[in-house]
């Protein structure tokens, strides 16, 4: 009799070699029961939150999520309960007043954002007098980036050809290559920003000047300040496309702050870089340079939706006694 001498593995161990079981045969039990509207709601009033009208509130967690709403009320609970005192209104406040300050963060990074897509395009061409300058790995610093960068451009070409987007359809079609113009229309903040930020010195104007330069001249401000501030403002618009908060959130990508600014938000206004009103400090001195016509309204605008929602602490964003001052928008009394 012939022994079959290849050794067998067990139940646990062959799921061990091939993944656990209930990653492929079957999905994981999560310890708690999902809840319904009713139920997550009770949960709130059972923690101290008053709730005038459980269906109303259930009606809201219908729109918004349980565990969206609860990063809202972070600032209203001591451990598992809430502050006395705290009601659903309260909570809905901070939901507004974040609802509409990511809106407004929107709308002014979408004009900084197309400006820097329009700049990039423009001066890297223009410069090397090719609408193909992008690919030349010469004109960036690191290599590896750069081979990443062509390799996501690829990606976003193929699919916006896919789905017939005019720019990249004609100029395939006719030509088989994209223009630099056009790649900046199909490419995300993020990429224009890493592209800005991998530029090397050889590409340069025939008077020496060199593309990153001439594109934070068109900001006028300093590369080094451009290059921060577009990675700033590219995680801020990324939260805000994906309906993230920013009220009472800790920024984890920072921007260099000008020498005036670090006095206005760290020492004498007893304010944190790391909450979003540095990022509206940023929006606001992009403004100043570029559209200086433009930002009085947009201040007012911010003024308008924090003033709407008065009732709303605005210390966990950042925000100092006197920031409207600090906008251009009024006098405040505290500063008076």
């Amino acid at each position: 009799m012939t022994l079959d001498s290849t050794p067998h593995a067990s139940a646990s161990g062959a799921a061990n070699q091939a993944g656990s079981f209930h990653n492929h045969t079957k999905p994981p039990i999560y310890p708690k029961p999902p809840k319904t509207f009713i139920e997550q709601a009770g949960i709130m009033a059972s923690r101290g939150m008053d709730i005038r009208d459980t269906e109303d509130a259930a009606s809201w967690l219908s729109d918004v999520n349980y565990y969206r709403a609860s990063g809202y009320w972070l600032t209203f609970k001591h451990g598992d309960t809430f502050i006395p005192g705290t009601s659903l209104d309260d909570i809905q406040s901070v939901y507004g007043l974040d609802s509409e300050l990511r809106l407004w963060l929107w709308t002014a990074i979408s004009r900084i954002e197309i400006k820097a897509r329009t700049s990039l395009a423009y001066h890297l061409s223009m410069a090397t007098g090719s609408a193909m300058a992008y690919e030349n790995p010469v004109y960036f610093k690191n290599r590896s980036s750069h081979e990443g960068a062509m390799k996501a451009i690829e990606k976003e070409r193929d699919r916006a050809y896919d789905e017939g987007v005019p720019c990249v359809k004609h100029n395939m079609d006719t030509y088989h290559m994209l223009p630099l113009w056009a790649v900046v229309e199909i490419t995300s903040m993020g990429m224009i920003s890493r592209m800005y930020g991998n530029l090397s010195d050889a590409a340069r104007y025939p008077d020496g000047r060199t593309v990153r330069d001439a594109i934070a001249g068109d900001f006028d401000i300093s590369p080094v300040h451009l290059q921060s501030w577009l990675r700033h403002l590219t995680y801020v618009r990324n939260l805000c496309a994906h309906h993230r908060r920013v009220y009472n959130r800790m920024m984890t990508t920072l921007p260099k702050l000008l020498d005036s600014d670090k006095a206005v938000l760290n020492t004498k206004h007893g304010g944190s870089s790391k909450r979003v009103f540095t990022s509206i400090v940023i929006i606001m001195r992009i403004f100043q340079r570029t559209w200086p016509d433009d930002w009085p309204g947009m201040a007012r605008r911010l003024a308008e939706v924090i003033d709407s929602h008065h009732g709303v602490s605005l210390s966990p964003m950042g925000f100092p006694g006197d920031w409207k001052k600090i906008i251009g928008v009024g006098r405040d009394p505290a500063s008076a």
